[in-house]
């Protein structure tokens, strides 16, 4: 009785099925919803932001400050060559503390942030940043002094200030080495970054170390040409044999420390395994391996870097193919990532 003195419910219409979601909905995995790529560029900002200053030590902070200066020499170096004109070529060019600038505060720069992952007692660290900040800084100033007096700044021993310049700027260059040296053997030892990270950091430093071995090559073929009556302003005292470039051979490993660790940065932000981003960094070791080792073999013959008519120029297909691997890899995992990756 109970049902039948119950009012009635009003009438509703029968309800249209509901809409099918559209196929670009359909498509996204719903257990991570993924930001859009506003968000994910703003999680990178952060983790550099908390990386490179925020969570910084004072020496780490001093490195940034140091290099950005350098850079900014080499920038205005940069202009003022645009502004006069002239040659990239010879002793005299403003190329020389352009490039020095930008390098070398790239180079302190980097090797600041990888104090991250090195972890030692703060007075370790404020004496090995204050020596790299050192040396690289009168590195880039005794060329820059050099270049507006008017002389070359390397191989030059025309007059005792010149040639006192000359074994300064070696002296100094000692000190890098020994830091970047010192850091070489610590990342093997103690380096405390996600394994990736860790990997380009290693490879970097010991493709650093290869350039500064190159330089040291440089230096004493120069020298032998110096003894022998050269002069740096009517001989290159950089070509090996009929053309080989040693600068090149020198370049080539310079920057891969930040080729190397951008690309394990970018990496954090993909949706790729750990394991499959330390494989991609692997793959970009070996391509910059190759890379170096067809360059040196090119200035030890003494062949200028590239020969179109030359059959081995076709072995820097091989570097090509591994880092042009690594770099696809990399561009086709980034997508909105669901979260700031671990601080890297």
């Amino acid at each position: 009785m109970s049902d039948i003195s119950s009012p009635m419910p009003p009438f509703m219409p029968p309800q249209p099925p509901p809409l099918s979601p559209p196929p670009s909905s359909r498509a996204v995995d719903r257990t991570v919803p993924a930001p859009h790529r506003g968000r994910m560029l703003r999680a990178m900002a952060a983790s550099l932001r908390s990386s490179f200053w925020s969570d910084a030590p004072g020496y780490q902070r001093m490195a940034y400050l140091v290099g950005a200066a350098l850079i900014l020499v080499g920038l205005t170096h940069a202009a003022i060559w645009a502004v006069v004109g002239g040659t990239a070529e010879g002793p005299l060019s403003w190329r020389k503390p352009t490039t020095f600038g930008i390098s070398f505060g790239l180079t302190t720069l980097t090797l600041g942030w990888f104090g991250t992952y090195l972890p030692v007692r703060r007075w370790i660290g404020w004496v090995t940043s204050s020596v790299l900040c050192l040396s690289t800084t009168l590195e880039v100033v005794y060329v820059s002094v050099q270049r507006a007096r008017g002389v070359p700044s390397h191989f030059n021993n025309l007059t005792a200030l010149d040639e006192a310049l000359f074994t300064a700027g070696g002296i100094t260059i000692a000190f890098t080495d020994v830091v970047i040296l010192a850091m070489t053997v610590a990342s093997f030892v103690i380096c405390t970054a996600p394994a990736p990270m860790t990997w380009a950091i290693r490879g970097g430093l010991v493709a650093l170390l290869a350039a500064q071995g190159m330089g040291a090559w440089m230096i004493v073929h120069g020298i032998g040409l110096l003894d022998e009556g050269a002069t740096a302003l009517t001989q290159s005292m950089t070509t090996y044999g009929a053309a080989g470039s040693m600068k090149f051979t020198h370049a080539v490993p310079m920057h891969g420390i930040q080729v190397l660790a951008g690309l394990a940065w970018l990496l954090g932000f993909t949706g790729l395994s750990v394991r499959r981003q330390s494989v991609t960094v692997g793959v970009a070791i070996a391509g910059y391996a190759s890379l170096f080792a067809v360059a040196l073999a090119r200035t030890a013959a003494g062949l200028e870097p590239f020969d179109l008519v030359s059959a081995s120029t076709l072995l820097y297909l091989a570097p090509a193919v591994l880092l042009g691997a690594a770099a696809v890899a990399a561009a086709a995992g980034l997508r909105p990532y669901p979260h700031s990756p671990a601080r890297l």
